[in-house]
């Protein structure tokens, strides 16, 4: 039998020793805590701020009367797109042009069978009863979207800034 030593700290008579204890070391370290678990509970939109309330409505309006200039006017300074294995996301680029590679409102830029597919995407992410409380305070919808692998759908991430809220990202969905 070997013995494993780490210098003034411990001494393992045997590789299995070594490996209960380092392995879970090793897993704790790799794996942030919440990664892979949905990060809060539901919060069902009864349940949300007034004014968040009003800011969802207000984007239901607009998305049901295709008004994209009132959705653009709500879309934060810092608008990300996390997890944008496809590089959509261009930091060069104005919040409306990186939201846009993920909505994209003007059907003359999409293929024909395409048609409102950007407003149909939205519509749905917006539409949703439960939300997700981010660490950072981002409420996302819908909840539940980033609990497993692979992510099964995307969410659509918001904030609360000094003039109100605003669309702040969009995670992506998928393997």
């Amino acid at each position: 039998m070997k013995a494993y030593i780490l210098p003034g700290l411990f001494r393992w008579s045997s590789r299995a020793g070594f490996a209960a204890i380092c392995i879970p070391v090793l897993v704790a370290t790799l794996c942030p805590v919440g990664a892979v678990a949905a990060e809060s509970k539901p919060i069902s939109f009864s349940a949300t701020d007034k004014s968040f309330q009003q800011f969802i409505g207000s984007l239901r309006v607009a998305a049901r009367d295709k008004d994209a200039q009132a959705v653009y006017a709500l879309v934060a300074p810092n608008y990300y797109i996390a997890r944008d294995f496809g590089g959509s996301f261009d930091p060069a680029a104005s919040p409306i042009q990186n939201f846009s590679t993920s909505f994209q409102f003007e059907n003359t830029k999409l293929g024909v069978k395409y048609k409102d597919h950007g407003w149909k995407e939205f519509r749905e992410m917006i539409s949703g009863r439960n939300f997700e409380r981010k660490r950072d305070g981002q409420l996302c919808t819908p909840h539940g979207a980033l609990d497993r692998e692979p992510f099964p759908c995307s969410q659509l991430c918001f904030r609360k800034l000094s003039n109100g809220w605003r669309i702040q990202g969009h995670i992506n969905g998928g393997d």
